[in-house]
């Protein structure tokens, strides 16, 4: 239920893919992503694992198509990927412990200099059938604040997340025919080598979304630590990184989702703060 890192995977990914686009004539880019971690919560709040340990795995390929040097609209490409979470209490007999497996696709806009919009189509599958196949789509709008010459970058951004069909996102919502709105920055600060970013977001949207419980999904910030690893430029850029999120599930809704696929015990009323230690590896070319 979670195909992005951050923001949409073009608007989090692709960064790690085509920072370096410059020194790379090819006109296909690649990605890749390993997390380990304690817990398994997605941006929308939903907390789907937290026993053991769970591991990620995000792969794709950015096509550059368009770019020009003299438009308002100066790159256009395409973002295709995958996403899989292997969870290690898992023992499926049809799937063992691999939890979860979603595919993303759609065009990636950067305008005006700073800004991106990009545009996802992608769909959340159950290997084991814990839930029915749920497709979504997804606008995210960013702002790229590297410009202003500031230390500090604050890079924000709003994502529309509109659920099309399938099961309820976070359990207890609509199935398909709603949404919620994600507000978030991402700040960061280099402190040479190492780059320090707090990911920061909360999600609001009609009570549809959640099944009930407000217009408040979850509050989530978190601190990340990225340290660019000494390797060949042929053979791709590569980070290492380590951090934690901390997640206030600010919907009753999704406290009683907790409760609904046992991450938390029936009648506790579910957790309502948590906070997810990672470690992870990521990489470009």
């Amino acid at each position: 239920m979670n195909f992005r890192i951050g923001l949409t995977a073009a608007a989090a990914l692709s960064p790690v893919a085509l920072a370096h686009a410059a020194d790379a004539p090819s006109a296909i880019h690649g990605f890749g992503i390993l997390n380990i971690q304690n817990d398994y919560i997605t941006p929308r709040g939903l907390m789907v694992t937290n026993k053991g340990v769970t591991v990620q795995v995000i792969a794709g390929l950015v096509f550059d198509l368009y770019h020009p040097s003299d438009s308002a609209i100066d790159d256009v490409s395409f973002v295709v990927g995958t996403f899989n979470d292997i969870d290690s209490t898992q023992h499926a007999n049809t799937a063992g412990a691999w939890n979860e497996f979603d595919w993303f696709a759609g065009p990636s806009f950067h305008f005006e200099k700073n800004w991106n919009l990009d545009v996802q189509i992608g769909q959340f599958l159950s290997p084991p059938g814990n839930f029915k196949a749920e497709t979504n789509l997804e606008f995210a709008l960013s702002y790229d604040d590297s410009g202003w010459g500031l230390p500090l970058l604050f890079k924000p951004y709003v994502k529309l997340f509109y659920a099309l069909s399938g099961d309820s996102t976070v359990v207890t919502g609509r199935r398909g025919g709603t949404f919620d709105v994600e507000i978030g920055a991402a700040p960061s600060i280099s402190i040479a080598p190492f780059t320090l970013s707090l990911p920061t977001w909360i999600t609001v949207g009609p009570e549809t979304f959640w099944g009930g419980g407000g217009n408040v999904g979850v509050f989530s910030t978190g601190l990340t630590l990225t340290y660019p690893l000494p390797i060949p430029t042929p053979l791709g850029h590569w980070n290492a990184k380590a951090g934690f999120q901390y997640y206030n599930f600010i919907n009753d809704r999704l406290r009683l989702a907790q409760m609904l696929i046992g991450t938390a015990t029936p009648g506790s009323g579910g957790h309502r703060d948590e906070v997810n230690g990672f470690v992870g590896l990521s990489f470009g070319f």
